[in-house]
């Protein structure tokens, strides 16, 4: 399977290479961009790159910034490593400004708001009535509140940069042949049993627990002050942050050979039949084992329900 590596310059110019040493690319739910490194034999002005797409099999996987790099010469050899994320990370690396934001939508929001480059959404002019933005504020919170309030549920990156509050239409489903390693997961590490906040009487009225936690044994309470962005969310604001506690609790993996262009939130199928939804892509590569993907399902409160 073909993979390449296009890199753009200050200058205008364009390097392409398909001398891929290694790879990795990252695609996961609950982050809202995707991450690459990747090592080429190749010479370039690296210092100068502002760009970094990467293909695996004609698909665009990543498109980003470079976060960093290293050019190492060895017997004759010259090989680049770079880290990236998409452009979509500096969603969460940029504030907006505080206030209520009325009658908005995901369309209004991004283009009336701040605009990154590079950054695609999903039109949805469906509005809320408002979302309260607190100081130091990201934008993704904002898109973060506004997926809890219109659908319940937590936005993502689809296609690379792309904001989706919703699945597609018409899921991928994805069948492999040659599945080589699976498994289960559990990560308990993060998770919160009770969230309690105050009221506008100083009194901690709100509160909020699904029991999951406390099934397991496990008790770590939290106490917030009076928050206006999760009162504006009514029981979905405290709801939501013991619920994202609990995200990638448990999992369900599989790695197979090469790459059949999937995205989040399309269908994979197990060695068993069972079909879920995915919840992170992991393409990997390198000259001795070729291109494989590890696709993990998460079961947790917004993945798999």
């Amino acid at each position: 399977m073909n993979v390449l590596l296009k890199l753009y310059f200050k200058d205008g110019t364009t390097l392409e290479t398909d001398r891929i040493a290694t790879f990795r690319c990252v695609r996961e739910r609950y982050t809202p961009y995707s991450s690459l490194t990747v090592t080429a034999e190749t010479e370039c002005a690296a210092s100068d790159v502002v760009k970094v797409d990467f293909t695996v099999g004609e698909k665009l996987v990543h498109s980003g910034i470079m976060d960093a790099f290293s050019v190492v010469k060895s017997s004759g050899r010259s090989l680049l490593k770079i880290t990236s994320r998409g452009f979509a990370s500096m969603l969460a690396q940029n504030e907006i400004e505080p206030g209520t934001l009325t009658v908005i939508s995901l369309n209004k929001l991004m283009s009336e708001h701040l605009t990154i480059p590079n950054v695609t959404w999903q039109s949805d002019d469906t509005t809320v009535r408002y979302i309260y933005v607190k100081e130091h504020d990201s934008q993704w919170t904002a898109i973060v509140c506004m997926g809890l309030t219109l659908y319940e549920d937590y936005p993502y990156i689809g296609a690379p940069n792309e904001i989706r509050l919703a699945p597609a239409d018409n899921p991928l489903v994805v069948t492999p042949e040659k599945i080589f390693e699976e498994g289960i997961t559990g990560d308990y590490s993060r998770m919160v049993s009770d969230y309690y906040m105050k009221d506008v009487n100083d009194t901690y009225s709100y509160h909020y627990s699904d029991n999951f936690a406390e099934e397991r044994g496990i008790i770590r309470c939290k106490y917030i002050a009076y928050d206006k962005q999760f009162v504006a969310l009514d029981h979905l604001g405290l709801q939501y942050k013991l619920n994202f506690t609990e995200r990638g609790s448990k999992a369900r993996f599989a790695t197979y050979l090469g790459y059949n262009g999937e995205e989040l939130r399309d269908r994979f199928v197990f060695s068993d039949g069972t079909d879920c939804e995915i919840s992170s892509v992991e393409i990997c590569g390198n000259a001795k084992k070729g291109v494989y993907t590890k696709i993990i399902c998460y079961f947790d409160r917004y993945c798999n329900i």
